[in-house]
């Protein structure tokens, strides 16, 4: 699973196109037939078009709006052993996915954090993460994200 993961990584970051900076940025890609973003994707910086928020239940949030507003995109993770999310790989945990208004839950879903920090308020000041989100075990239904966030 983790070959599959690190080459699915690497195939996507080879196909998406190269931003300019390496920070401050929501980028994700889907399979024709991944539930419940069809074959869409989108790149989205910050302020005021996304976000990552750690949640009640150690869940970490992820929201994202394309710039015409047409296109609203949220990630969930959680650890199914309710512990707080960290830094490494998470192999099998949920992984919620929710696009125009639907949503689909991957209770084997894949993430790879590689940094998370606090600020002294207790909020999420920084994330990088790579997420994996599949429709059961279908091909073509991996929806793939790669986050990393500054505030």
């Amino acid at each position: 699973m983790r070959i599959a993961l690190a080459t699915a990584a690497l195939l996507f970051v080879t196909t998406t196109p190269a931003l300019a900076a390496d920070t401050d940025r929501l980028v994700w890609d889907s399979d024709e037939h991944a539930h419940p973003t069809q074959g869409r994707s989108g790149t989205w910086t910050p302020p005021e078009l996304f976000s990552a928020r750690e949640h009640p239940g150690n869940m970490i949030r992820i929201k994202g709006e394309s710039p015409d507003g047409r296109e609203y995109l949220m990630i969930e993770l959680t650890r199914h052993d309710g512990q707080r999310i960290t830094e490494g790989s998470h192999e099998d945990q949920k992984v919620l996915v929710v696009n125009r208004g639907l949503g689909w839950v991957d209770e084997a879903g894949d993430f790879d954090v590689d940094h998370v920090a606090y600020g002294s308020d207790g909020q999420i000041s920084e994330f990088d993460a790579a997420i994996e989100h599949h429709y059961l075990d279908e091909p073509d239904t991996t929806f793939r994200a790669k986050v990393s966030y500054r505030r």
